[in-house]
């Protein structure tokens, strides 16, 4: 062997041995697409689930039976999804789908109370929308968040400051 041919095998390998570890560490994080690809299902679900609600007939549903249906299942997805792990990248979600999960909950609830009984009641309604209207804020700054953007009205707390950064603890704006 000459030595042009020593030099050629030796930089070939080292371009080889180059891409391949550029190449590793390129690769796809398990935990975090698997994350993404539950949060997507989550949120094709979630659609369905509005389309079926706006798709309600209110005089054929006059006992809830429909809409109570759909906000079992929405109650149901909504927990599952607080219950994922969330990758480290993501950090920031994990409250916002716990106090998501824990809102529509309560939601559904007061709306089971709302139509279990004979005699509207406009406070139970009341807190029912807006127990709603919180978990939906939640999941909305979720999917935000999902897509690069920090929402403009969402409060993150750290220590003793409040900011705008994405550390420490998270509180919705109501």
């Amino acid at each position: 062997m000459n030595f042009r041919s020593k030099n050629k095998r030796f930089y070939t390998l080292i371009a080889a041995l180059m891409i391949s570890w550029v190449l590793s560490g390129c690769g796809k994080d398990a935990a975090l697409e698997s994350y993404k690809e539950s949060m997507n299902d989550y949120y094709d679900r979630l659609v369905q689930i509005d389309d079926g609600i706006n798709s309600i007939d209110p005089q054929s549903d006059l006992d809830g039976t429909q809409l109570l249906s759909y906000l079992d299942e929405l109650n149901v997805i909504t927990a599952e999804m607080a219950d994922l792990t969330v990758p480290k990248q993501f950090e920031i979600v994990e409250t916002l789908a716990d106090e998501a999960a824990d809102n529509m909950s309560k939601s559904v609830v007061l709306y089971h109370q709302l139509y279990e009984t004979e005699e509207y009641n406009e406070d139970v309604a009341a807190g029912a929308y807006e127990y709603y209207e919180r978990a939906n804020l939640r999941i909305r700054y979720i999917r935000d968040i999902l897509h690069g953007e920090m929402p403009e009205d969402l409060v993150i707390e750290s220590g003793d400051e409040e900011e705008n950064t994405g550390d420490g603890p998270v509180e919705a704006a109501e």
